[in-house]
Parts: structure tokens; C-alpha cells; sequence
């Protein structure tokens, strides 16, 4: 194959030049470090929120049934009726909104059981309490009720999709350097989603390095995917959050407790092979390495194959692994960017992933052999 200068450039680094490996530096006493956020009762007052049950009671629903589930929701505080099915009733929950009100119903059936029945949830009269959470859930959240633990970060797919399209512009500054606040501010983050520091990232950035500096280079990649990539080399992430007045914020939290956190980066389609998506890291090359810094490696192959390369620098240094401390030794061989990068990582516990940034720009990142084996969050799928 026709080796471009720049190909031949980069190979010649690979090929025994003894380059100096950056080295951490080294620790200094910890210091308060301040973070761009906004207030944390940025859950911030919800609309008045009205609402109903209407139980349609299935045709072999007994009266019974019906009587002793209407005693116990009186004490639910709600308006309530039980009624015979119509044409076009189906369980439901539906949400209207006027003015600063927000009128929700629930529409379930009572079957010849006595169980409520509406959509994924059921409810036996013994489990009276869990409805009555529910609803409570359902006066503070509306209709969708409270995100956590749903998919697709408890958003629906088109507030998902607006979010996607929001954090998909790419990234043209650069904040290596920076610190984590400086980093953040350099961010052009979206207007209409706020990024909000959770009291729990407040106290893990407090604990920081204050002379800790950002080593990321996102430049060209998506918001999304610079903004976790950056919170994540200080140990944080973050997640879409819908808050009870209906609006979406950007929650930071420790990354540790973030494993529904935005990815830094997504999977690629499973039905298109990874060298159509991306030729140039599986283009044949000539490779020697004799005692090469891997920082330097992996700086080359990227440069090579004309692909972003992101290191997941808090990943790495919590299994103690020091970067600048690994060399690598290949001998001559042909071989492709994609395969060098595997073999030149595994033996050190590393892994390589092909991922892509929000908007759809493919991109590889360099993290622990566990990270790479971990599931990708639940929203992927929907990605």
C-alpha cells in the first residue's frame, strides 16, 4: 500500500525513536477547588398538580372488590371513580396541562382479582401503600413520574432526541490545562440545559488536586461526549435529570455512583462492519517498536489513522496504572492501527473501544480492560 508522509511520519515514531513519556505530576496539598453549577434546589418548584383516578372495573370485577378498594383510596387524598368500561378505555395516564396547573389522570382496570391494573404496574389491595407512593410520585413529576432507574435516563424519546441534538455540536476549544471550573466554563454547554452540581460532586470536587489540570483534548468531538470525557478525568459524570417543573438539567454526581451516567462515547451499529465505519484504523502498515513510550503509540496511531483518541486518565490511575511508565515492544510486523492499538494495550491491563461521539463521529477511547467489558447504559439502545 502507498504510504502517505504523514503515515510514514508517525511510523517512524513507532519504529524505536526514543521519545521522553510526559510523567504525572506529582501530587501537591489538596484545596478547596470551586465549581461552575447551578443551585442545587435547582429542583425547583413544581406546577400545581392535580390528580385523578378513574377505575373502570372489568366485567368480572366483583363489588366487593370495588367497595373495599374505594374505603381505601378515600384516604388518598385524590378524586376517584369507578366505572364501567367504554368503548376506546385503555390504562393510562394522561397529563393536561393549563396555565400553571397540571391535571393528571390515571385511567386502570380493576380485574375480577381485585387487582389495579394500569399499563407495567399492578397493585393488590394489600400493596394499597405502594399505589398511594405512586400517586405521590404522580404529583410531583407528572405523568412520566420520577426518572430514576427508567431508560433512556427516564426521558422520552423526544425529550432524549432533543438532548442528543443539543449535545452534538462539536467541541472547537481547547481546555487541556484548565482546571476542572476553568474547563467547565470553556464548555459551550446548552443554554436550556443547565448543568447542575449535585451535593455529592460538590463534596468529591472539594477533594481534588486544586493544581489537578485537565489532560483531555476533545476538540471536534460532541459537547456530550468532551463534557463526560472532561467530568470524568476529575471522577465525575453526568446524566440528564428531568426535574418535577418538566424542565431537563445536566446532574453531575461522583462517577463511581454514575452508572446510568452519558457515555464518552456510544456503540457503533452492530450491523456494519467497524472497517467500513472506520477504514483508516484498518489499513495494513509496517510496525517496529523497540522500548516505545505507549503515550507516544498511541499519540502516533491516531494521528495515523486520522481518528480522535481519548484516555480515560481517572479509570487508568484508580487501578494504579501510570501511563507514562509503559513502554511498548512490538516486532516487525504487518499489521493494522485497530490491531496495534489492541495488542499494545492488553498487556497492560488496557483496553481499546471504537465508539462514537453524539453526533455520530467515530473515535476511540483508551480506558481499563474492566471498563471496556462494563455494559454500555441502558439508553444505547435508543441512541
Amino acid at each position: 500500500m502507498r504510504i502517505t508522509r504523514r503515515t510514514w511520519l508517525a511510523t517512524s515514531v513507532l519504529s524505536g525513536m526514543s521519545l521522553l513519556g510526559s510523567r504525572l505530576p506529582a501530587q501537591t496539598p489538596r484545596k478547596v477547588i470551586k465549581t461552575a453549577r447551578v443551585p442545587d434546589d435547582g429542583l425547583v418548584k413544581a406546577p400545581e398538580t392535580d390528580v385523578s383516578l378513574e377505575l373502570i372495573a372489568s366485567a368480572t370485577a366483583s363489588a366487593e372488590h370495588a367497595q373495599a378498594w374505594g374505603q381505601r383510596l378515600q384516604k388518598f387524598d385524590i378524586p376517584f371513580q369507578t366505572r364501567q368500561a367504554v368503548s376506546g378505555d385503555k390504562p393510562e395516564v394522561k397529563e393536561q396541562k393549563l396555565g400553571r396547573l397540571r391535571k393528571v389522570t390515571v385511567v386502570a382496570v380493576l380485574d375480577r382479582n381485585g387487582k389495579i391494573l394500569c399499563n407495567d404496574r399492578a397493585f393488590t389491595l394489600a400493596e394499597a401503600d405502594k399505589l398511594a407512593d405512586w400517586i405521590r410520585e404522580l404529583k410531583t413529576y407528572g405523568a412520566q413520574g420520577a426518572p430514576q432507574g427508567k431508560p433512556l435516563f427516564g426521558l422520552d424519546d423526544r425529550q432524549f432526541a432533543g438532548v442528543l441534538r443539543e449535545l452534538s455540536t462539536p467541541v472547537e476549544v481547547n481546555a487541556t490545562g484548565l482546571t476542572l471550573e476553568a474547563a467547565l466554563a470553556k464548555l459551550p454547554l446548552p443554554e436550556r440545559h443547565p448543568l447542575r452540581i449535585t451535593p455529592e460532586a460538590q463534596r468529591a470536587a472539594r477533594e481534588l488536586d486544586s493544581n489537578k489540570k485537565l489532560r483531555t483534548d476533545a476538540r471536534g468531538l460532541s459537547i456530550g461526549t468532551a463534557l463526560a470525557a472532561t467530568l470524568a478525568e476529575f471522577g465525575l459524570s453526568f446524566k440528564p435529570l428531568r426535574t418535577p417543573e418538566g424542565k431537563i438539567e445536566l446532574a453531575v454526581s461522583p462517577r463511581e455512583a454514575g452508572q446510568d451516567a452519558w457515555p464518552i462515547g456510544w456503540p457503533l451499529d452492530p450491523n456494519k462492519p467497524q472497517g467500513q465505519l472506520v477504514p483508516a484504523l484498518f489499513k495494513t502498515v509496517p510496525v517496529t517498536l523497540e522500548d516505545v513510550p505507549l503515550t507516544d503509540v498511541l499519540a502516533a496511531a491516531s494521528q495515523a489513522a486520522e481518528i480522535p483518541l481519548l484516555i480515560d486518565h481517572h479509570a487508568i490511575e484508580r487501578e494504579e496504572i501510570d501511563l507514562s511508565e509503559l513502554k511498548v515492544n512490538v516486532s516487525p510486523r504487518k499489521t493494522t492501527w485497530g490491531l496495534l492499538l489492541r495488542q499494545v494495550t492488553f498487556p497492560h491491563k488496557l483496553g481499546r473501544r471504537i465508539v462514537a461521539d453524539d453526533a455520530g463521529k467515530t473515535f476511540v477511547l483508551i480506558t481499563t480492560l474492566k471498563e471496556t467489558l462494563k455494559e454500555s447504559p441502558e439508553a444505547k439502545s435508543s441512541k
